[in-house]
């Protein structure tokens, strides 16, 4: 990216580094950005190989230069990378251990059981690309709803916990936001008030009596011999 006629960063007149416009905020690499918190305008510099101007190439054999995505793909998961970001005028260097990003939505439950919470008739699980399959068959990415599709293909996670909870899907539980399945039952477990509130898609609301639905929860689970209200990995 040439910076040479950058009215936001003069400075750079004969830079020919990478631009980086925003990170993930569920990014390892956000610890760079907390410690040092500016707008991001800084440029960044893998490794010691420079992208000539502008900005698009890196060194490859003799006399010849290559894409710069090159050298990134030259990089594994688990693998270190080093970083010089520009901020205010100077120069930092990070080691940073390379990881994938966490996605909304995942790709697989990493050979562990779903992840399920069981109150009054509801059961709330986290989407996950094989609960989509499940509920929607091998075509889930034509018959699923489109709001879940929509976060499935585009959506980040704002953090490294959050995921998506469906009934369809679950937005708030009495007024307060709801990050993950897990605090979501946190939230249900601990309500001492007469109602609880669930907001859902479509500005749908499903209010169930407190007491009630936490003495019927009992005898769903015993009419359908389903051991436990709260999936293993919840309880912790």
């Amino acid at each position: 990216m040439d910076f040479g006629s950058s009215p936001v960063l003069p400075s750079l007149s004969s830079s020919s580094d990478v631009l980086l416009p925003t990170v993930l905020p569920s990014t390892l690499l956000l610890h760079v950005y907390s410690r040092h918190p500016r707008p991001l305008t800084e440029v960044s510099r893998p490794s010691s190989l420079l992208p000539s101007n502008p900005g698009t190439s890196v060194p490859f054999r003799h006399g010849e230069r290559i894409g710069f995505s090159y050298l990134v793909s030259q990089k594994y998961t688990g693998d270190n990378a080093t970083v010089k970001v520009l901020r205010g005028s100077k120069v930092i260097e990070f080691d940073i251990k390379l990881a994938t990003h966490k996605r909304l939505i995942p790709a697989h439950n990493k050979g562990r059981p779903p992840s399920y919470y069981i109150v009054g008739g509801f059961v709330f699980t986290a989407v996950s690309v094989p609960y989509l399959r499940s509920e929607y068959g091998k075509d889930y990415e034509f018959d699923a709803p489109v709001k879940i599709l929509d976060k499935h293909l585009h959506a980040m996670a704002q953090s490294i916990d959050e995921q998506l909870v469906v009934i369809s899907q679950v937005l708030a539980f009495n007024g307060k936001p709801v990050k993950n399945l897990k605090s979501l039952v946190s939230m249900v477990e601990a309500c001492d008030k007469e109602y609880l509130k669930f907001d859902l898609e479509y500005q749908q609301i499903a209010v169930l009596k407190t007491e009630s639905t936490k003495a019927a929860t009992l005898g769903i689970l015993s009419t359908h011999c389903i051991p436990s209200a709260i999936s293993d990995d919840l309880k912790t």
